[in-house]
């Protein structure tokens, strides 16, 4: 096989940059129009290009959004495999809590990607296939923190399994309260409640 010419990985390197740009323009738009108010058209000018220098890439923005999330799990995964892997068996769970929350409550925007929120709360599928891959790679991080969990708690496998599940939805509803600023208008400090809620699931 004929090892890469400089021109040729010139190429190689404007074309990840040029589809870069479109994914952060992409980012942008739908932080700040929404998933379903977003056009490409709004895409291409703020990433400073035409619509068909987007089609090569995407085939449209739902395409994008699908790419954007699937990154952002991407990164969500390799964080909590670390979070994991780090440490004592009896912090394992702890650590892997903690880290998930501190990856969504760092980055608004990646759990706003998550949660769909860019298009209100409204569901809305990105396709069937896309749907399912992005529902994987969520899982694939969800059983990151049965993995800690197991580590952690001589639990029988449904145990842990239904664990894992409650351990999502409170962090979720966590994170939802804490960049909706509720808590704060509640009195409450995201992380002493979750200290709380790692204290007793230690003690059980």
């Amino acid at each position: 096989m004929p090892s890469p010419t400089p021109r040729s990985d010139r190429n190689e390197r404007l074309s990840a940059l040029r589809r870069q740009i479109i994914l952060d323009a992409a980012r942008r738009a739908f932080e700040r129009d929404g998933l379903e108010k977003t056009t490409i058209r709004a895409i291409a000018k703020e990433a400073g290009c035409t619509t068909g220098a987007i089609y090569p890439w995407f085939a449209g923005k739902e395409a994008l959004y699908g790419v954007l999330l699937g990154e952002s799990l991407q990164r969500l995964h390799a964080h909590l495999a670390d979070a994991v892997s780090a440490g004592a068996p009896e912090s394992a769970a702890r650590n892997a809590i903690c880290a998930f929350f501190r990856y969504y409550a760092e980055r608004r925007t990646d759990f706003s990607l998550g949660m769909y929120l860019f298009q209100g709360l409204g569901p809305r599928g990105l396709g069937r296939d896309m749907d399912e891959k992005l529902n994987s790679r969520l899982r694939q991080c969800i059983d990151l923190i049965g993995l800690a969990l197991k580590r952690t708690k001589s639990w029988e496998p449904a145990a842990i399994e239904a664990e894992q599940m409650n351990t999502f939805t409170y962090l979720m509803g966590l994170l939802l309260l804490l960049h909706t600023h509720r808590l704060k208008s509640l009195g409450q400090q995201a992380d002493s409640l979750l200290d709380n809620y790692c204290d007793a699931l230690e003690q059980r």
